[in-house]
């Protein structure tokens, strides 16, 4: 179908049924005791979800039901919309409380329904959507979010914390726990990283500031590798993106880019070996000297005396390797 005869039928649809175009909201609220909650598991398409640390032993659900505007929406939209309100799709079994989509298949056509939810502070936290952007704050225990195409927002939170996500872009911030990312094209950015972090994504920049002595493990295809604060391990590659790292190496770091420059700028006195090698550019060390062989290409030896190795390896870009910068 051509796109201005899609538009048209919307228009279409819209002019005959102005309530859709209005693309009304429900709002609904539902309190309740939940002593014994261990879980939260909310799952949407479209809508929104909001979670939030809030009192101990007790649930509060905070929600829209909007009418959806489209050529496939159900003449009696609105009136769906208001029925997803007063019953929203809220069950508890046991330890754990489900916020889903309408069941009925004419309502979810109708309807987006959106969450804001305030758990328990140790609350397990699972949510699942589609193309709704998701925000988690303040909870203790672990966190799984997985979206299509959503943004993600990650605040305050000190549990274990996985992320999968196609194309949204990802945000963390003062994670205490280990932070696992899986991304096909989403930039990715943390600040305030306490535990080890592991990320892997094809296109999307990644910029991360560590504050514990986790170790490090990034992988991209195309992207960019900005990591601050690092005092583990690390391996970082990327086929064509830049590597930046700043830090003192506790254990092992490994470098490894195709056709992109490496920076490492290391923390003045810090002991360590190096190998770094690039086929076409250029290796340098600069700040402090180095104990062993050195040519245009290939750096060989030990720094104050030697330590953890740092391994460099590019196709062709140049390698620097900065010591008491900060």
């Amino acid at each position: 179908m051509h796109t201005w005869v899609a538009a048209a039928l919307v228009a279409a649809v819209c002019t005959l049924n102005p309530s859709l175009a209005l693309a009304q909201r429900f709002d609904f609220e539902r309190s309740f005791p939940a002593p014994g909650l261990s879980k939260l598991d909310v799952s949407t398409v479209r809508g929104k979800i909001e979670i939030v640390a809030g009192e101990p032993g007790r649930v509060v659900v905070t929600g829209t039901a909007t009418v959806r505007v489209g050529w496939d929406v159900p003449a009696n939209a609105v009136d769906l919309a208001r029925q997803v309100a007063a019953a929203p799709p809220i069950e508890q079994a046991g330890a754990t409380v489900r916020l889903r989509t309408p069941s009925d298949r004419a309502a979810r056509q109708a309807v987006t329904v959106s969450y804001q939810v305030r758990v328990p502070p140790d609350t397990e936290v699972q949510t699942t959507s589609e193309s709704g952007a998701t925000s988690v704050r303040g909870v203790g225990a672990a966190v799984d979010v997985r979206t299509q195409s959503g943004a993600i927002e990650l605040h305050s939170l000190a549990g274990i914390v996985t992320v999968s996500t196609g194309s949204g872009a990802v945000t963390a911030d003062a994670i205490a726990g280990a932070l696992a990312v899986s991304t096909a094209s989403s930039s990715i950015t943390g600040i305030g990283i306490g535990s080890s972090l592991r990320i892997r994504t094809q296109s999307g920049e990644v910029n991360a500031a560590l504050t514990g002595n986790g170790d490090v493990d990034v992988e991209t295809g195309s992207s960019a590798i900005r990591l601050r604060g690092v005092r583990g391990g690390l391996t970082a590659k990327t086929q064509s993106g830049r590597i930046a790292v700043q830090g003192a190496p506790g254990r092992e770091w490994i470098a490894t880019t195709g056709s992109s420059s490496v920076e490492m700028d290391v923390d003045a006195g810090a002991a360590f070996s190096i190998d770094a090698t690039s086929r076409s550019g250029s290796v340098a060390v600069d700040g402090s000297s180095v104990t062993g062989p050195a040519t245009k290409r290939d750096v060989k030896g030990t720094v104050n005396g030697g330590g953890p190795l740092v391994r460099i390896a590019s196709g062709s870009g140049s390698i620097r390797v900065l010591v008491g910068a900060q």
